[in-house]
């Protein structure tokens, strides 16, 4: 339940503000929110260094060091997927998305993990620390681009009201069938995922039974599959329909996640084909949401999307941790831990079913067109 509380706070940002981020990326320069919130990350993890250090990091403070980082992310990741179409041309967003992926899963699992392994080892405060550094160096990095990244207001009207501007987000996408059906597939998606998430550590180590170093490299499969489905996925995309892609998406996910095994090495197999998937879903549908929402709207209504999508997040960890903790009396330990993955492919394999019929290539397609993309 522990466990789950910390990743649901780190979750809870989107549900609580993620509309709030996309009215702000809409209003200012992309480029300095995402200075920002890079900023305010490395500042609550340099507290969360002398917390440590201090040796007064209890669970209370833990759990709102991960909610204060959370809310820093809402902001910066938000603005990054809204800045892109202002960086590179629209006909090369798919392989800017899946560059993007690729970096960011080599310097975080490749490289991030197994530092991490090493620091916990050493002292927790170096952890925190060296993390608090790296954030400051990203703000750094995007203080490095050059240009104007404010969006600019059509016809030269005003931006309106806060308030005014948000709704007008909300109700772009709501009017939009496709990204609105695209969204509420996503949250169902991260419910099942994030159930997964919640419960993954402890059933690394009471069923499959490894240790920090095994679940580093159980989390390296995951990377290994997404670093492949970055530089793979952009050049599959012309060749493979999108409608029949998102469905395959989910068949995926789902036969892994039912397909529970304790064998450490069948697992981390597993792993590799939902990392794959995973890019995959998140380059053609990025990619595609880049394309259909005007560049005015671009912050507001991905935050909208991101809300539907992400908002369930924490409810899905919340549950799996619930349903471990119910069930470990009656069931034993391992089955108890299994059961989140079993109804996450479930849910997953009931998703491809309706993804057949109700996002097909035919309705992606007429979308572009209404769009003139």
């Amino acid at each position: 339940m522990a466990i789950s509380a910390v990743a649901m706070a780190t979750r809870l940002p989107w549900l609580l503000l993620a509309l709030v981020a996309g009215v702000v990326g809409d209003r200012v320069d992309r480029r300095r929110l995402m200075v920002m919130a890079a900023s305010g990350k490395a500042a609550v993890l340099v507290a969360m260094t002398l917390l440590v250090a201090l040796e007064v990091a209890s669970l209370p403070v833990v759990l709102l060091v991960a909610l204060a980082v959370g809310v820093c992310e809402v902001f910066f990741d938000n603005t990054a997927q809204s800045i892109l179409p202002s960086v590179v041309p629209r006909s090369r967003l798919e392989r800017a998305n899946g560059t993007l992926w690729s970096v960011e899963e080599v310097a975080g699992r490749f490289v991030g993990t197994p530092v991490a392994g090493f620091l916990v080892a050493l002292s927790m405060v170096w952890t925190f620390g060296l993390q608090a550094l790296l954030v400051a160096c990203a703000a750094l990095v995007l203080l490095s681009m050059r240009g104007d990244f404010r969006p600019a207001p059509v016809d030269g009207q005003d931006r309106g009201s806060p308030r005014h501007m948000l709704l007008d987000g909300v109700r772009w996408l709501w009017r939009h069938r496709l990204l609105r059906t695209l969204a509420v597939f996503l949250g169902a998606s991260n419910l099942a995922a994030s159930m997964n998430a919640a419960v993954l550590v402890l059933f690394a180590q009471d069923v499959l039974g490894l240790d920090s170093r095994g679940y580093g490299l159980l989390l390296t499969a995951v990377a290994v599959g997404m670093v492949v489905g970055a530089q793979v996925v952009p050049w599959m995309v012309p060749y493979v329909p999108p409608g029949a892609a998102l469905t395959l998406v989910f068949v995926v996910q789902g036969a892994s996640y039912v397909a529970v095994v304790p064998d450490a090495l069948l697992f981390a197999g597993l792993w590799t084909l939902i990392g794959f998937a995973t890019v995959w879903w998140n380059v053609v549908t990025l990619s595609l949401r880049q394309r259909l929402i005007p560049g005015r709207l671009l912050s507001r209504v991905l935050s909208a999307y991101r809300t539907i999508g992400w908002g369930v997040a924490p409810i899905g960890m919340l549950m799996a941790g619930s349903l471990a903790s119910l069930l470990e009396p009656i069931l034993g330990r391992q089955n108890a831990l299994s059961v989140p993955f079993l109804a996450s492919g479930a849910l997953s394999l009931v998703l491809a079913l309706v993804a057949a019929r109700k996002l097909t290539t035919k309705r992606i397609r007429a979308a572009e067109t209404a769009t003139g993309v």
